[in-house]
């Protein structure tokens, strides 16, 4: 198989200890398109996946509650203001804390919102198909078995010393994904 028609390398774990120290070896061999499949989620080995990424979803979040809120309150002055100003008893008609409820309500919708699609856009979803799902007993990933794949795009990318270090590491099946 050709490594245009090939996504990776894909092996199947027991163990949580054995797919964690594999993944530190590919690490620190230079390995970086890695992808990891457990039925739970394991601290150590998203440490040693994504060391140091600075997550973006909180950013975004305050970003979205930035626009919320200057949005709300821009609407809010703009219809007491400019487009219908009524004098009520002599008040200004910027009146700031008439605005807080109102632009904190839109303010908490727009970071929500923002959350909401953040999360689909960063894990990827709604992913109908991968050619993870092409390795043989990959369903278990959900049960009982742990799986370590190593994507043909990364630039270290070699199939047979990736299969010999598998097997070092107690890898139970390796397997070539294709696309």
């Amino acid at each position: 198989m050709s490594d245009e028609q090939l996504h990776g390398v894909m092996a199947e774990f027991r163990d949580s200890g054995d797919i964690v120290a594999a993944a530190r070896r590919l690490h620190l061999n230079g390995f970086r398109r890695i992808e990891a499949y457990s039925p739970f989620p394991l601290e150590e080995l998203d440490r040693e996946l994504n060391p140091g990424r600075r997550p973006w979803v909180p950013i975004l979040i305050f970003l979205g509650g930035l626009v919320g809120a200057c949005y709300s309150y821009f609407l809010q002055y703009w219809a007491a203001v400019i487009n219908y100003p009524i004098n009520v008893g002599g008040r200004p008609y910027n009146s700031w804390p008439a605005f807080t409820v109102s632009s904190f309500e839109v303010t908490v919708l727009f970071a929500v919102a923002t959350a909401f699609f953040g999360f689909l856009l960063f894990c990827r979803l709604p992913l109908l198909y991968h050619p993870a799902f092409n390795a043989p007993d990959f369903d278990r990933a959900s049960q009982d078995r742990y799986f370590l794949c190593v994507e043909s795009r990364d630039p270290r990318f070699d199939a047979d010393r990736l299969r010999e270090l598998f097997q070092h590491y107690g890898a139970v099946r390796i397997s070539m994904v294709p696309t």
